[in-house]
Protein backbone atom coordinates (compact mmCIF):
# COMPACT_ATOMS: atom_id res chain seq x y z
CA UNK A 1 0.00 0.00 0.00
CA UNK A 2 2.88 2.35 0.65
CA UNK A 3 4.30 1.50 -2.33
CA UNK A 4 1.67 2.26 -3.97
CA UNK A 5 1.09 5.65 -2.59
CA UNK A 6 5.11 6.23 -3.44
CA UNK A 7 4.78 5.48 -6.89
CA UNK A 8 1.03 7.40 -7.05
CA UNK A 9 3.20 10.55 -5.88
CA UNK A 10 5.93 10.38 -7.92
CA UNK A 11 3.70 9.78 -11.21
CA UNK A 12 2.75 13.42 -10.72
CA UNK A 13 6.59 14.52 -9.54
CA UNK A 14 8.54 13.05 -12.36
CA UNK A 15 9.11 15.33 -15.44
CA UNK A 16 11.71 17.16 -17.47
CA UNK A 17 10.28 20.36 -16.89
CA UNK A 18 11.32 21.97 -13.16
CA UNK A 19 8.40 22.40 -11.04
CA UNK A 20 7.67 25.78 -9.38
CA UNK A 21 9.60 26.50 -6.53
CA UNK A 22 7.99 29.92 -5.12
CA UNK A 23 5.16 27.76 -2.85
CA UNK A 24 6.23 25.13 -0.48
CA UNK A 25 3.99 22.31 -2.61
CA UNK A 26 5.90 23.25 -6.02
CA UNK A 27 9.73 22.46 -3.71
CA UNK A 28 8.41 19.56 -2.38
CA UNK A 29 7.67 18.22 -5.92
CA UNK A 30 11.29 19.53 -7.24
CA UNK A 31 13.13 17.93 -4.83
CA UNK A 32 11.30 14.44 -5.74
CA UNK A 33 11.74 15.24 -9.29
CA UNK A 34 15.30 15.50 -8.84
CA UNK A 35 15.61 12.64 -6.36
CA UNK A 36 14.28 10.45 -8.81
CA UNK A 37 15.87 11.45 -11.87
CA UNK A 38 19.46 11.33 -9.92
CA UNK A 39 18.15 7.84 -8.66
CA UNK A 40 17.29 6.81 -12.68
CA UNK A 41 20.65 8.23 -13.85
CA UNK A 42 22.54 6.45 -11.08
CA UNK A 43 21.06 3.11 -11.72
CA UNK A 44 21.79 3.94 -15.26
CA UNK A 45 25.36 4.66 -14.88
CA UNK A 46 26.32 1.51 -12.69
CA UNK A 47 24.68 -0.43 -15.45
CA UNK A 48 26.46 0.78 -18.08
CA UNK A 49 30.09 0.85 -16.16
CA UNK A 50 29.54 -2.65 -14.97
CA UNK A 51 29.31 -3.53 -18.60
CA UNK A 52 32.01 -1.75 -19.48
CA UNK A 53 33.88 -3.74 -16.66
CA UNK A 54 32.74 -7.18 -18.36
CA UNK A 55 34.02 -6.29 -21.28
CA UNK A 56 37.45 -4.49 -20.23
CA UNK A 57 38.46 -7.01 -17.68
CA UNK A 58 38.51 -10.35 -20.07
CA UNK A 59 40.42 -7.65 -22.55
CA UNK A 60 42.91 -6.58 -20.47
CA UNK A 61 43.60 -9.77 -18.16
CA UNK A 62 44.52 -11.45 -21.74
CA UNK A 63 46.74 -8.64 -23.42
CA UNK A 64 48.48 -8.17 -20.35
CA UNK A 65 49.02 -11.69 -18.96
CA UNK A 66 48.51 -12.50 -15.41
CA UNK A 67 51.59 -10.71 -13.87
CA UNK A 68 51.01 -7.09 -15.08
CA UNK A 69 47.47 -7.42 -14.51
CA UNK A 70 47.77 -8.42 -11.24
CA UNK A 71 50.09 -5.11 -10.95
CA UNK A 72 47.15 -3.42 -12.35
CA UNK A 73 45.01 -4.30 -9.39
CA UNK A 74 47.21 -3.50 -6.46
CA UNK A 75 47.81 -0.09 -7.92
CA UNK A 76 43.90 0.34 -8.11
CA UNK A 77 43.77 -1.32 -4.27
CA UNK A 78 46.68 1.35 -3.00
CA UNK A 79 44.75 4.06 -4.52
CA UNK A 80 41.52 3.18 -3.27
CA UNK A 81 43.00 2.99 0.21
CA UNK A 82 43.95 6.51 -0.47
CA UNK A 83 40.04 7.22 -1.41
CA UNK A 84 40.06 9.74 2.12
CA UNK A 85 42.52 11.63 0.97
CA UNK A 86 40.25 14.91 1.04
CA UNK A 87 39.76 14.74 4.49
CA UNK A 88 35.89 14.71 4.31
CA UNK A 89 35.87 18.38 2.24
CA UNK A 90 34.14 16.68 -0.47
CA UNK A 91 31.45 15.75 1.36
CA UNK A 92 31.57 19.28 3.67
CA UNK A 93 30.79 21.03 -0.21
CA UNK A 94 27.60 18.98 -0.25
CA UNK A 95 26.27 20.47 2.64
CA UNK A 96 27.39 23.49 2.48
CA UNK A 97 26.52 24.46 -1.32
CA UNK A 98 22.58 23.16 -0.22
CA UNK A 99 22.81 24.83 2.41
CA UNK A 100 23.53 27.91 0.63
CA UNK A 101 21.24 27.11 -2.90
CA UNK A 102 18.28 26.72 0.22
CA UNK A 103 18.69 29.95 0.85
CA UNK A 104 18.98 31.13 -2.45
CA UNK A 105 22.21 33.24 -1.78
CA UNK A 106 24.25 32.52 -4.18
CA UNK A 107 27.14 34.75 -3.09
CA UNK A 108 27.59 32.40 -0.28
CA UNK A 109 27.62 29.97 -2.10
CA UNK A 110 30.13 30.88 -4.19
CA UNK A 111 32.33 31.53 -0.63
CA UNK A 112 31.89 28.22 -0.17
CA UNK A 113 33.24 26.97 -3.81
CA UNK A 114 35.87 28.75 -3.53
CA UNK A 115 37.48 28.09 0.05
CA UNK A 116 36.84 23.94 -0.95
CA UNK A 117 38.71 24.56 -3.80
CA UNK A 118 41.31 26.00 -1.77
CA UNK A 119 41.51 23.90 0.83
CA UNK A 120 41.38 20.59 -1.83
CA UNK A 121 44.18 22.45 -3.99
CA UNK A 122 46.55 22.58 -0.50
CA UNK A 123 45.61 18.62 -0.27
CA UNK A 124 46.51 18.18 -3.82
CA UNK A 125 49.84 20.35 -3.79
CA UNK A 126 50.91 18.11 -0.96
CA UNK A 127 50.35 15.20 -1.77
CA UNK A 128 51.57 15.54 -5.68
CA UNK A 129 55.01 16.36 -3.55
CA UNK A 130 54.94 14.10 -1.27
CA UNK A 131 54.82 11.64 -4.65
CA UNK A 132 57.31 13.01 -6.51
CA UNK A 133 59.36 12.92 -3.36
CA UNK A 134 59.09 9.68 -2.83
CA UNK A 135 59.10 7.87 -5.69
CA UNK A 136 62.79 7.48 -6.06
CA UNK A 137 63.05 5.62 -2.52
CA UNK A 138 60.22 3.07 -2.80
CA UNK A 139 61.27 -0.09 -3.24
CA UNK A 140 58.82 -1.47 -6.29
CA UNK A 141 60.52 -4.89 -6.53
CA UNK A 142 59.02 -5.66 -2.87
CA UNK A 143 56.24 -3.51 -3.59
CA UNK A 144 54.70 -5.47 -6.42
CA UNK A 145 56.29 -8.84 -4.84
CA UNK A 146 58.02 -9.45 -8.67
CA UNK A 147 61.28 -10.75 -9.84
CA UNK A 148 61.85 -8.94 -12.82
CA UNK A 149 63.32 -5.21 -12.57
CA UNK A 150 61.45 -4.83 -15.94
CA UNK A 151 58.20 -5.06 -14.84
CA UNK A 152 59.06 -3.66 -11.30
CA UNK A 153 59.53 -0.57 -13.75
CA UNK A 154 56.60 -0.97 -15.66
CA UNK A 155 54.37 -1.18 -12.94
CA UNK A 156 55.89 1.98 -10.76
CA UNK A 157 55.68 4.00 -14.12
CA UNK A 158 52.00 2.95 -14.05
CA UNK A 159 51.43 3.95 -10.62
CA UNK A 160 52.80 7.55 -11.60
CA UNK A 161 50.05 7.87 -14.12
CA UNK A 162 47.49 6.79 -11.60
CA UNK A 163 48.40 8.76 -8.90
CA UNK A 164 49.09 11.99 -10.42
CA UNK A 165 45.45 11.23 -12.26
CA UNK A 166 44.29 10.71 -8.65
CA UNK A 167 45.78 13.69 -7.50
CA UNK A 168 43.71 15.97 -10.04
CA UNK A 169 40.59 14.39 -9.43
CA UNK A 170 40.67 16.25 -5.55
CA UNK A 171 40.18 19.59 -6.64
CA UNK A 172 37.92 18.62 -9.38
CA UNK A 173 35.96 16.68 -7.38
CA UNK A 174 34.55 20.13 -5.79
CA UNK A 175 32.41 20.18 -9.67
CA UNK A 176 30.95 16.92 -8.76
CA UNK A 177 29.84 17.77 -4.80
CA UNK A 178 28.50 21.29 -5.79
CA UNK A 179 26.28 19.43 -8.66
CA UNK A 180 24.83 17.25 -5.80
CA UNK A 181 24.68 20.06 -3.67
CA UNK A 182 22.23 21.78 -5.87
CA UNK A 183 20.48 18.26 -6.30
CA UNK A 184 21.46 18.21 -9.51
CA UNK A 185 23.82 14.90 -9.60
CA UNK A 186 22.10 13.10 -11.97
CA UNK A 187 24.46 14.98 -14.67
CA UNK A 188 27.48 13.96 -13.20
CA UNK A 189 25.80 10.03 -13.50
CA UNK A 190 24.87 10.37 -16.99
CA UNK A 191 27.96 11.84 -18.34
CA UNK A 192 29.85 9.55 -16.23
CA UNK A 193 28.74 6.64 -17.84
CA UNK A 194 29.56 8.37 -21.02
CA UNK A 195 32.94 8.96 -19.42
CA UNK A 196 33.20 5.14 -18.90
CA UNK A 197 32.44 4.07 -22.70
CA UNK A 198 35.16 6.65 -23.16
CA UNK A 199 37.48 4.61 -21.92
CA UNK A 200 36.80 1.24 -22.72
CA UNK A 201 37.24 2.77 -26.52
CA UNK A 202 40.53 4.17 -25.63
CA UNK A 203 41.80 0.75 -23.92
CA UNK A 204 40.62 -0.66 -27.04
CA UNK A 205 42.64 1.64 -29.22
CA UNK A 206 45.95 0.99 -26.69
CA UNK A 207 45.41 -2.65 -26.68
CA UNK A 208 45.35 -2.59 -30.61
CA UNK A 209 48.36 -0.18 -30.88
CA UNK A 210 49.97 -2.46 -28.33
CA UNK A 211 50.75 0.50 -25.40
CA UNK A 212 52.54 -0.46 -22.22
CA UNK A 213 50.81 -1.30 -18.99
CA UNK A 214 51.13 3.02 -18.09
CA UNK A 215 49.40 4.14 -21.20
CA UNK A 216 46.60 1.56 -20.05
CA UNK A 217 45.99 2.93 -17.30
CA UNK A 218 46.01 6.60 -18.49
CA UNK A 219 43.64 5.31 -20.91
CA UNK A 220 41.63 3.63 -18.10
CA UNK A 221 41.33 6.93 -16.17
CA UNK A 222 40.90 9.42 -19.38
CA UNK A 223 37.13 8.77 -20.00
CA UNK A 224 36.46 10.40 -16.23
CA UNK A 225 38.85 13.10 -16.62
CA UNK A 226 36.82 14.05 -19.71
CA UNK A 227 33.58 13.44 -17.94
CA UNK A 228 34.95 15.74 -15.03
CA UNK A 229 35.96 18.27 -17.55
CA UNK A 230 32.46 18.41 -19.16
CA UNK A 231 30.66 18.73 -15.75
CA UNK A 232 32.69 21.48 -14.49
CA UNK A 233 32.23 23.21 -18.13
CA UNK A 234 28.32 22.24 -17.57
CA UNK A 235 28.09 23.43 -14.28
CA UNK A 236 29.53 27.04 -14.58
CA UNK A 237 27.57 27.51 -17.81
CA UNK A 238 24.20 26.98 -16.23
CA UNK A 239 25.55 28.78 -12.83
CA UNK A 240 27.97 31.10 -13.82
CA UNK A 241 27.36 33.15 -10.71
CA UNK A 242 29.09 29.65 -8.71
CA UNK A 243 32.61 29.71 -10.72
CA UNK A 244 35.74 30.39 -7.90
CA UNK A 245 37.16 33.75 -7.69
CA UNK A 246 40.10 34.34 -5.58
CA UNK A 247 38.24 37.31 -3.86
CA UNK A 248 35.12 35.13 -3.37
CA UNK A 249 37.90 32.87 -0.60
CA UNK A 250 36.55 33.11 3.01
CA UNK A 251 38.58 32.11 6.03
CA UNK A 252 35.23 31.54 8.05
CA UNK A 253 33.72 29.20 5.09
CA UNK A 254 36.84 27.29 4.82
CA UNK A 255 37.46 26.60 8.16
CA UNK A 256 33.62 25.77 8.38
CA UNK A 257 34.04 23.09 5.71
CA UNK A 258 37.09 21.89 6.42
CA UNK A 259 35.69 21.28 10.14
CA UNK A 260 32.64 19.46 8.80
CA UNK A 261 35.07 17.61 6.10
CA UNK A 262 36.62 16.26 9.44
CA UNK A 263 33.70 15.13 11.10
CA UNK A 264 32.79 12.75 7.62
CA UNK A 265 36.35 12.17 7.51
CA UNK A 266 36.45 10.44 10.93
CA UNK A 267 32.88 8.65 10.40
CA UNK A 268 33.94 7.41 7.19
CA UNK A 269 37.26 6.05 8.66
CA UNK A 270 36.05 4.46 11.66
CA UNK A 271 33.34 2.26 9.70
CA UNK A 272 36.18 1.59 7.17
CA UNK A 273 37.97 -0.03 10.12
CA UNK A 274 34.95 -1.70 11.93
CA UNK A 275 32.67 -2.87 9.43
CA UNK A 276 34.54 -3.73 6.44
CA UNK A 277 37.41 -5.71 8.07
CA UNK A 278 35.43 -8.81 8.31
CA UNK A 279 37.54 -10.78 6.26
CA UNK A 280 40.52 -9.57 7.76
CA UNK A 281 39.53 -10.86 11.16
CA UNK A 282 38.12 -14.81 9.32
CA UNK A 283 41.83 -14.84 7.75
CA UNK A 284 43.50 -14.12 10.82
CA UNK A 285 41.50 -16.66 12.80
CA UNK A 286 40.47 -19.37 10.59
CA UNK A 287 42.55 -18.88 7.88
CA UNK A 288 42.18 -17.70 4.32
CA UNK A 289 40.24 -20.63 2.80
CA UNK A 290 37.32 -19.45 5.23
CA UNK A 291 37.03 -15.86 3.84
CA UNK A 292 35.48 -17.25 0.69
CA UNK A 293 32.54 -19.25 2.77
CA UNK A 294 31.51 -15.56 3.91
CA UNK A 295 33.18 -13.43 1.43
CA UNK A 296 30.98 -14.65 -1.89
CA UNK A 297 27.27 -14.76 -0.25
CA UNK A 298 28.58 -11.43 1.23
CA UNK A 299 28.14 -9.88 -2.22
CA UNK A 300 25.16 -11.26 -2.95
CA UNK A 301 23.80 -9.30 -0.02
CA UNK A 302 25.38 -6.52 -0.82
CA UNK A 303 23.57 -6.29 -3.82
CA UNK A 304 20.95 -4.78 -1.80
CA UNK A 305 22.41 -1.86 -0.11
CA UNK A 306 24.04 -0.79 -3.19
CA UNK A 307 20.89 -0.34 -4.92
CA UNK A 308 19.11 0.99 -1.86
CA UNK A 309 21.91 3.19 -1.71
CA UNK A 310 21.78 4.64 -5.23
CA UNK A 311 18.05 5.01 -5.09
CA UNK A 312 17.81 6.67 -1.80
CA UNK A 313 21.37 9.01 -1.15
CA UNK A 314 19.70 11.61 -3.21
CA UNK A 315 18.00 12.92 -0.56
CA UNK A 316 20.84 14.40 1.47
CA UNK A 317 21.08 17.56 -0.10
CA UNK A 318 17.69 17.72 -0.19
CA UNK A 319 17.69 17.45 3.58
CA UNK A 320 19.84 20.45 3.63
CA UNK A 321 18.03 22.40 1.28
CA UNK A 322 14.60 21.75 2.37
CA UNK A 323 16.05 23.23 6.10
CA UNK A 324 17.56 25.61 4.77
CA UNK A 325 13.90 27.20 3.61
CA UNK A 326 12.19 26.45 6.52
CA UNK A 327 10.45 23.62 4.97
CA UNK A 328 10.58 21.27 8.21
CA UNK A 329 7.34 19.60 7.53
CA UNK A 330 8.59 18.21 3.95
CA UNK A 331 11.91 16.75 5.90
CA UNK A 332 10.12 15.05 8.68
CA UNK A 333 7.57 13.29 6.20
CA UNK A 334 10.22 12.48 3.93
CA UNK A 335 12.31 10.74 6.65
CA UNK A 336 9.27 8.47 7.86
CA UNK A 337 8.47 7.90 3.97
CA UNK A 338 11.95 6.66 2.68
CA UNK A 339 12.63 4.84 5.96
CA UNK A 340 9.11 2.99 5.92
CA UNK A 341 9.82 2.02 2.15
CA UNK A 342 13.37 1.08 2.26
CA UNK A 343 12.38 -1.65 5.90
CA UNK A 344 9.16 -2.99 3.41
CA UNK A 345 11.96 -3.47 0.44
CA UNK A 346 14.80 -5.11 2.53
CA UNK A 347 13.13 -7.54 4.35
CA UNK A 348 11.03 -9.71 1.71
CA UNK A 349 13.97 -9.19 -0.60
CA UNK A 350 16.31 -10.37 2.17
CA UNK A 351 14.29 -12.98 3.22
CA UNK A 352 14.17 -14.36 -0.87
CA UNK A 353 18.26 -13.97 -0.90
CA UNK A 354 18.32 -16.38 2.36
CA UNK A 355 16.02 -18.76 0.66
CA UNK A 356 17.43 -18.69 -2.61
CA UNK A 357 21.04 -18.10 -1.66
CA UNK A 358 22.05 -22.00 -2.05
CA UNK A 359 20.50 -22.28 -5.58
CA UNK A 360 21.75 -18.95 -6.40
CA UNK A 361 25.52 -20.03 -5.20
CA UNK A 362 25.06 -23.28 -6.62
CA UNK A 363 24.30 -22.29 -9.89
CA UNK A 364 27.22 -19.45 -10.17
CA UNK A 365 29.59 -21.56 -8.31
CA UNK A 366 28.92 -25.21 -8.77
CA UNK A 367 29.53 -27.45 -6.07
CA UNK A 368 33.13 -26.05 -4.98
CA UNK A 369 31.70 -23.60 -2.36
CA UNK A 370 29.41 -24.96 0.12
CA UNK A 371 27.32 -22.05 2.65
CA UNK A 372 25.75 -23.07 5.22
CA UNK A 373 21.94 -21.40 5.88
CA UNK A 374 23.35 -20.39 9.39
CA UNK A 375 25.55 -17.82 6.74
CA UNK A 376 22.82 -16.90 4.92
CA UNK A 377 20.46 -16.16 7.69
CA UNK A 378 23.29 -14.30 9.35
CA UNK A 379 23.58 -12.07 6.35
CA UNK A 380 20.36 -12.07 5.49
CA UNK A 381 19.73 -9.82 8.82
CA UNK A 382 22.36 -8.16 8.81
CA UNK A 383 20.80 -7.24 5.37
CA UNK A 384 18.03 -5.39 6.66
CA UNK A 385 20.07 -3.93 9.43
CA UNK A 386 22.16 -2.03 7.73
CA UNK A 387 19.73 -0.68 5.24
CA UNK A 388 17.27 0.14 7.66
CA UNK A 389 20.59 2.42 8.58
CA UNK A 390 21.07 4.36 5.85
CA UNK A 391 18.00 6.97 5.53
CA UNK A 392 19.19 8.04 9.09
CA UNK A 393 22.46 8.71 8.12
CA UNK A 394 21.16 10.35 5.09
CA UNK A 395 18.89 12.68 7.53
CA UNK A 396 21.83 13.81 10.06
CA UNK A 397 24.21 14.15 6.92
CA UNK A 398 21.69 16.57 5.50
CA UNK A 399 21.26 18.24 8.30
CA UNK A 400 24.93 18.53 9.55
CA UNK A 401 24.79 16.47 12.69
CA UNK A 402 28.51 14.90 11.69
CA UNK A 403 29.41 15.58 15.25
CA UNK A 404 27.20 13.05 17.08
CA UNK A 405 27.72 10.24 13.84
CA UNK A 406 31.63 10.14 14.32
CA UNK A 407 31.43 9.16 18.25
CA UNK A 408 28.75 6.94 17.58
CA UNK A 409 30.16 5.68 14.85
CA UNK A 410 33.85 5.32 17.05
CA UNK A 411 32.55 3.92 19.36
CA UNK A 412 30.64 1.31 17.83
CA UNK A 413 33.25 0.15 14.89
CA UNK A 414 35.33 -0.38 18.27
CA UNK A 415 33.08 -2.71 19.73
CA UNK A 416 32.14 -4.14 16.39
CA UNK A 417 35.92 -5.31 15.72
CA UNK A 418 36.31 -6.31 19.12
CA UNK A 419 33.08 -8.86 19.08
CA UNK A 420 33.45 -9.80 15.94
CA UNK A 421 37.02 -11.25 16.67
CA UNK A 422 35.20 -12.88 20.19
CA UNK A 423 32.13 -14.27 18.28
CA UNK A 424 34.32 -15.85 15.11
CA UNK A 425 36.35 -17.24 17.44
CA UNK A 426 33.72 -19.43 19.33
CA UNK A 427 30.99 -19.30 15.94
CA UNK A 428 33.45 -19.58 13.30
CA UNK A 429 32.57 -17.32 10.08
CA UNK A 430 29.14 -16.45 11.23
CA UNK A 431 30.76 -14.33 14.37
CA UNK A 432 31.71 -11.08 12.11
CA UNK A 433 28.79 -10.43 10.30
CA UNK A 434 26.97 -11.45 14.57
CA UNK A 435 29.10 -9.07 15.73
CA UNK A 436 28.38 -5.99 13.03
CA UNK A 437 24.25 -6.68 13.35
CA UNK A 438 24.49 -6.83 17.55
CA UNK A 439 26.77 -4.15 17.76
CA UNK A 440 24.35 -1.98 15.16
CA UNK A 441 21.12 -2.71 17.33
CA UNK A 442 22.39 -2.45 21.01
CA UNK A 443 24.58 0.58 20.47
CA UNK A 444 23.79 2.89 17.00
CA UNK A 445 19.88 1.92 17.02
CA UNK A 446 19.57 3.57 20.57
CA UNK A 447 21.84 6.20 19.71
CA UNK A 448 19.88 7.22 16.59
CA UNK A 449 16.49 7.21 18.37
CA UNK A 450 17.85 9.68 21.17
CA UNK A 451 19.43 11.70 18.38
CA UNK A 452 16.24 11.86 16.04
CA UNK A 453 13.75 12.10 19.07
CA UNK A 454 15.77 15.66 20.14
CA UNK A 455 16.17 16.38 16.32
CA UNK A 456 12.40 16.16 15.79
CA UNK A 457 11.56 18.13 18.60
CA UNK A 458 13.70 20.66 18.52
CA UNK A 459 12.22 20.91 14.66
CA UNK A 460 8.73 21.00 15.64
CA UNK A 461 9.55 24.10 17.86
CA UNK A 462 11.50 25.89 15.68
CA UNK A 463 10.69 29.14 13.65
CA UNK A 464 10.80 27.91 10.23
CA UNK A 465 11.92 31.54 9.27
CA UNK A 466 15.44 30.99 10.63
CA UNK A 467 18.53 29.71 9.11
CA UNK A 468 19.13 25.82 8.84
CA UNK A 469 21.28 26.14 11.94
CA UNK A 470 19.27 27.41 14.40
CA UNK A 471 16.83 24.39 13.30
CA UNK A 472 19.55 21.73 14.26
CA UNK A 473 20.59 21.36 18.05
CA UNK A 474 23.74 22.49 18.67
CA UNK A 475 25.46 19.84 20.42
CA UNK A 476 25.01 17.99 16.87
CA UNK A 477 26.41 20.09 14.79
CA UNK A 478 30.23 19.08 13.79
Amino acid sequence: MLLMKMYTRFRGVVRFRPHDTTTEHGRSHERYRRMVLTSASAFGSRAIGLLASLISVPLTFRYLGAERYGLWMVLTSIISIMGFADLGIGNGVVNSVSEAYGKGDRDLAKEYVTSASVLLLCIAAVLALAGLVAYPFIPWLRVFNVKSETVATEGAKAFLVLYFWFVANIPLGVVTRAQAGLQQAYWSQVIGAGGNILSLLALVFVIATHANLAVLVFASTFGSIIAILTNGWLLFREHPWLLPTWHSFRAQSANKIFKLGLMFFVLQSAVAVGFTSDNVVITQILGAAAVAVYAVPQKLFGVVSMLVSLGISPIWPAYGEALARGDVTWVRRAFWSSLRAIVLLAVPVCAILVFAGPWILRVTMGKSLHVPMSVLVVLGIWGVVSTASMPVSLLLNGVGAMKAQAIIAVVASSSNLALSIFLTRRLGVIGVCLGSSITQVLIVFPAYFFILRNLFIDLAGANTEKSSESNIPRHLIG
